[in-house]
């Protein structure tokens, strides 16, 4: 193997498919990265066999071959290149990949790559989606998911199709948020992708330009650009039919700013006991909230609201309720009620495409 390429593109292309290298130190193989040259095109492959990213860059090429090179030697000996526009002379001579460039010559030991594997197939095609419109999907749902996979279910972002637009749901049992954006592609989905992969996911697919293409194969969701592959081991299971826990109508609806709220919740943080409890009194054009730690102190703020129904009296984590404000856009929010003892939605007022359940605390 031998190719000469430019450093910035080589350089981002190794980071970029090394999100996808295992982090376990028990999978010592799979934190390496696999390099074919044929021709003027090199590919680069890492996986952790849940998810597995290829990406190919132009190069000129001289002698074809492949490698696997030790990833976490690799990546800290590219982060220290500091130019922009250097340029890399690569060669593969009897087990050492040798980089040099005008400053001197790194020779890294490379390990036999025969058994490394290789991308799983890509399936049938089920449309295509615009890189923002994942990224809308996964990132604004995903914080919601349970984060420990007692229930692999709920440990993952439920990605589905209806009706013209495109679902994104995720809940840990204690809150659940649902996303919603229209479906102009013809998309056809219903997938469910592992929460503790997406972070990752994102980052490898934010490098890319254009329309990603996506295709399933068995339990197998790729997602393809003109020059990268991501495949992704899908949870297998159904997701929690929450779509009862919707009513068709509320008896109490609130009305009040976004800003407000979320600085007199962050106040009740500063008393918070074991389950981060907050008491929510909504009466008349007010909402009262309480919290009190025995070692600590109490607090009451009370803010002005619109109110429209019962008064409402109900306790909630406030961590969670906080956790919602980053993904509402607009001034404003509503929350809506049919009891006490149910869920609390939350709205923007203005952007009514996410919808967050928030179950109240009977402690």
């Amino acid at each position: 193997m031998k190719f000469e390429c430019k450093g910035d593109v080589f350089i981002k292309a190794v980071q970029q498919v090394s999100r996808a290298r295992s982090k376990k130190q028990s999978q010592n193989y799979l934190q390496n990265i696999h390099l074919e040259l044929d021709g003027h095109m090199l590919s680069l492959r890492a996986t952790n066999l849940e998810i597995f990213c290829e990406k190919s860059i132009p190069v000129k090429g001289m002698t074809n071959g492949t490698c696997v090179i030790l990833g976490e030697t690799f990546l800290r000996i590219l982060s220290t290149f500091q130019s922009s526009d250097i340029v890399l002379m690569c060669e593969l001579i009897e087990g050492v990949f040798s980089i040099t460039t005008e400053e001197g010559v790194i020779e890294i030991k490379t390990t036999p790559y025969e058994d490394f594997p290789k991308l799983p197939n890509q399936g049938e095609s089920i449309g295509t989606l615009t890189k923002e419109s994942i990224n809308t999907l996964l990132k604004e749902v995903s914080f919601a998911a349970a984060t420990t996979e007692i229930k692999p279910e709920i440990a993952s972002v439920y990605v589905y199709t209806k009706n013209n637009l495109i679902f994104s749901v995720a809940t840990d049992s204690y809150r659940l948020v649902e996303k919603t954006i229209p479906n102009e592609t013809s998309f056809d989905c219903s997938l469910l992708i592992p929460q503790k992969h997406i972070g990752d996911i994102l980052q490898i697919l934010n490098e890319e330009e254009g329309d990603l293409s996506f295709s399933v194969y068995e339990s197998i969701l790729s997602v393809s650009s003109s020059n990268l592959t991501l495949s992704i081991h899908t949870t297998t299971g159904q997701f929690p039919d929450y779509q009862q826990l919707f009513p068709k109508e509320f008896l109490t609806t609130v009305s009040l700013s976004k800003e407000e709220l979320q600085k007199a919740l962050t106040l009740t943080t500063f008393f918070n006991e074991q389950y981060s409890q907050v008491e929510c009194i909504f009466t008349g054009d007010k909402l009262t909230l309480h919290s009190k730690n025995e070692s600590v102190g109490q607090i009451t703020h009370t803010i002005h609201v619109e109110k429209e129904g019962e008064d409402i009296e109900v306790k909630y984590n406030n961590r969670y309720f906080l956790e919602i404000f980053p993904h509402i856009k607009g001034d404003n929010i509503n929350c809506l009620f049919t009891t006490s003892n149910r869920p609390m939605f939350i709205k923007g007022k203005e952007d009514v495409t996410l919808t967050y359940l928030l179950m109240p605390l009977n402690r």
